[in-house]
C-alpha cells in the first residue's frame, strides 16, 4: 500500500493524491458506465463515475452529499446506488452524459 501523505508532500503544489484501488463497469440499460474505486491519504474509499443520468425533469446532475466509505464494498455499492438514483427506464428524454471530468 502506498504511503500517500509522503507522496504528497514531496512538492508543495501537490493538492492531494489517490489511488485508484478498483475499476468496475457496470452496464445499465445498454450503456457502459465506468466505476473508480479510490482510496484517499486518510485510507477513506470514494468513487468516481463516467457518467451521470440527466433525467427529462432535471437538468443539473446530482451531488452525492457523502462519497466517502470505510471499505472498497462500501465505495462499489454507493456508487452504483448513485448511478441509478435518478434513472428511470421509462423516462423519455433523459439521457446517459459523460463526465468531461472522467479521465479514462
Amino acid at each position: 500500500m502506498l504511503n500517500l501523505s509522503e507522496l504528497g508532500n514531496l512538492h508543495a503544489d501537490i493538492q492531494a493524491v489517490h489511488e485508484i484501488v478498483r475499476t468496475l463497469k457496470v452496464i445499465i440499460d445498454g450503456k457502459e458506465i465506468e466505476i473508480d474505486i479510490l482510496r484517499n491519504q486518510n485510507d477513506h474509499y470514494f468513487y468516481e463515475l463516467s457518467h451521470y443520468y440527466k433525467n427529462a425533469d432535471k437538468t443539473d446532475p446530482h451531488d452525492p452529499s457523502e462519497n466517502r466509505y470505510s471499505s472498497v464494498e462500501e465505495a462499489a455499492r454507493g456508487a452504483l446506488r448513485y448511478a441509478t438514483m435518478f434513472y428511470r427506464s421509462t423516462d423519455e428524454g433523459g439521457a446517459w452524459v459523460r463526465k468531461e471530468s472522467f479521465t479514462p
